[in-house]
């Protein structure tokens, strides 16, 4: 086994082996058709003794994630679940971590041989998230207060009002990654992006809740997804999260999907209770593993 850094001959590969076994670890992030080699992201490939991939490593690190001195991976992988293909691979990603104070993956928890090998070299769980899902099927309207208003979000206008929506009502999370406009505009450029797709309810003028809501195929059935649901702290308690949830769930009705799918950290016990009194059910348990740098 070799290791080298990622070309741009070899991209296509790449992404060939992303698509291959992304579903065996994590499927967040896929590189797009424009993907690029960029020194915000070091991309790190295991080649056999044949020259095929045996092996990825690609860490994200845009400012992004470097303001929260935690980069996520997008891909770390290796087809043999050996620790030392795996180190090989950190060995070099750790080239390129500096100012960083971890790095981090997920993956579903009944991966156990590689949860057992990150383990073994260094990595340890720190997070867990349940994906949840529900039939598409409308069972009660989004009613919101007198006052209250829903709207499309509107690009070049309203960056700022979603921004503040999102950070105050998750700028004390674990792991909550600082909302800009750069973030809204990667966002909007994904394959997954839906026009119409984030919503932002006001009320006397000012923002104080959203939804947003992707696209993607999940087992061969076009899926929406719940992004993430923000309610400003003075605004909570209200049933404003309920109402947005049931809007993306009217959402979905309409455009004719028949699935709907969310992640929820298992310890916001609050918003896991709201989803399952809402028709969603388990799926599966995602654990997010840590490396210390």
């Amino acid at each position: 086994m070799k290791v080298v850094k990622l070309n741009n001959k070899r991209i296509p590969a790449f992404k060939e082996y992303f698509n291959k076994y992304s579903k065996a670890q994590d499927e967040s992030y896929p590189p797009q058709a424009d993907y690029s080699i960029s020194k915000n992201e070091p991309v790190f490939i295991l080649l056999d003794h044949t020259g095929n991939i045996a092996g990825v490593a690609a860490l994200m690190m845009s400012h992004v994630y470097k303001e929260t001195g935690s980069a996520r991976f997008r891909m770390f992988h290796c087809v043999e679940q050996l620790a030392v293909n795996y180190k090989i691979l950190l060995n070099e990603i750790l080239k390129f971590t500096k100012g960083l104070k971890s790095i981090y993956c997920f993956t579903e928890e009944n991966q156990c041989a590689m949860c057992n090998v990150w383990e073994e070299i260094g990595f340890y769980a720190k997070r867990y998230a349940w994906i949840l899902n529900r039939n598409a099927i409308l069972n009660e309207n989004p009613v919101f207060l007198n006052g209250y208003e829903l709207k499309p979000f509107r690009t070049g206008i309203d960056e700022e009002a979603l921004c503040y929506v999102i950070n105050d009502a998750f700028g004390n999370s674990f792991g909550h990654v600082k909302m800009n406009s750069e973030r809204i505009k990667m966002l909007q450029n994904e394959s997954s992006y839906i026009d119409g797709g984030i919503l932002l309810l006001w009320k006397d003028k000012k923002p104080v809740g959203s939804i947003s809501l992707t696209s993607d195929m999940d087992d061969g059935i076009m899926t929406l997804f719940i992004d993430g649901i923000a309610v400003i702290h003075s605004q909570q308690g209200k049933g404003l999260g309920k109402n947005l949830l049931r809007s993306g769930i009217e959402f979905a009705v309409k455009k004719g999907y028949t699935k709907v799918k969310l992640s929820v950290n298992t310890k916001n016990e609050k918003a896991a209770e709201l989803y399952f009194k809402e028709g969603f059910i388990k799926e599966a348990l995602y654990k997010s593993y840590y490396y210390d740098i």
